[in-house]
């Protein structure tokens, strides 16, 4: 059964490679230095976020034990989501200089089937999560503030870029002719 489903996948990936080498001067401008860069403002703009909550952490005194958990949460959130829009970061950099259509098919291939659409929904609970630290401590205005933020980075900057990458992937398989996967 297993082999059955690895045999259809590898399938349907050569098929894909087929119509992506046919159709590789339209693979060539998935994404440019302008997606690389708005990604790489976003990963700047969450290491900053992260170096704030990290300093805000360290000057809390001892003994607010609860206050340093809640904010080592919040770093903990922001470093994972900067991790996985890094890994978006790298496969959108490394595919805009590569010259193979095939290359250019497999990065676009997981980047479509395997990181857009998991690291959207992934953002969305890191900041959830963060959000969560802003209601357990309503009256605590730093938590106020990260919530903001958070919202503004990751929801209406972060998210809807994986979003227009995602779209945009699709929009080329429907051009070539590809099935959805």
């Amino acid at each position: 059964m297993n082999h059955r489903l690895a045999a259809r996948a590898i399938a349907r990936l050569a098929i894909l490679i087929g119509l992506v080498v046919a159709a590789g001067p339209a693979l060539a401008g998935m994404f440019d230095d302008k997606d690389a860069a708005r990604l790489a403002d976003i990963n700047q703009a969450i290491q900053a976020f992260e170096n704030d909550v990290g300093a805000a952490l360290h000057n809390l005194p001892p003994a607010e034990s609860e206050q340093i958990e809640s904010y080592a949460y919040v770093e903990l959130n922001l470093e994972a989501a900067h991790e996985r829009l890094n890994n978006i970061f790298m496969l959108v950099a490394v595919s805009i200089y590569l010259d193979s259509p095939t290359d250019q098919a497999l990065v676009m291939d997981v980047m479509y089937r395997q990181l857009l659409s998991p690291s959207r929904n992934y953002l969305h609970v890191k900041n959830d999560a963060i959000a969560s630290m802003a209601a357990a401590h309503p009256t605590n205005k730093a938590f106020a503030e990260y919530r903001t933020r958070a919202d503004t980075l990751l929801g209406a900057r972060a998210i809807p870029l994986l979003d227009e990458f995602y779209r945009r992937i699709e929009e080329f398989y429907r051009r070539i002719g590809a099935v959805r996967p």
